[in-house]
């Protein structure tokens, strides 16, 4: 009776997706501003590699440049894994900015609907302390009433203001 095949090694696809994924890690690295790069904890030579392909802007040697960090950063295990670290952290941060502005916009919405004002009033003195309800009270009123957009758009101004001033 023959035994059944069991694979000591990955195989070749699985390697190529491994070495995909860490193609997909630096072309996120790629994209990050100086600020979150420095929390990398890389030591010089990959640091300096990182900071190349950065620089490099021609398609082809760009091209060359993500492949050879990628074979350098499978290589280091600490590394990638740092790699992986910042790049979920700053794609976690962005995640929360952009749902924040999504819901500043909902509640300048609702701001702007005469059936949903007084709610939307009560929401925002309550969820942002140092706003001015008067002054939102008259923007909307001015939006709704002349359908010009520098309320609407002066709306949003105060309630950021507002939520930035406000401690989470």
């Amino acid at each position: 009776m023959k035994e059944p095949y069991a694979p000591t090694a990955p195989s070749r696809s699985a390697l190529k997706r491994q070495a995909h994924q860490v193609e997909e890690v630096v072309l996120g690295l790629l994209d990050l501003g100086g600020s979150q790069l420095e929390r990398l904890q890389w030591d010089q030579p990959l640091r300096a590699e990182l900071d190349l392909a950065r620089k490099t802007r021609q398609h082809g040697a760009r091209k060359r440049q993500i492949k050879h960090l990628s074979a350098l950063l499978r290589r280091d295990s600490d590394a990638l894994e740092s790699a992986r670290t910042v790049l979920e952290e700053s794609t976690g941060a962005h995640r929360v900015q952009v749902q924040d502005f999504h819901q500043l916009e909902d509640l300048r919405e609702r701001l702007c609907r005469e059936q949903s004002r007084a709610d939307a009033l009560q929401e925002a003195s309550q969820r942002y302390p140092t706003c001015d309800e008067a002054l939102l009270e008259r923007l909307a009123r001015s939006y709704s009433e002349t359908g010009d957009r520098r309320p609407y758009r002066e709306i949003f101004r105060h309630l950021r203001t507002a939520a930035e001033k406000t401690p989470r």
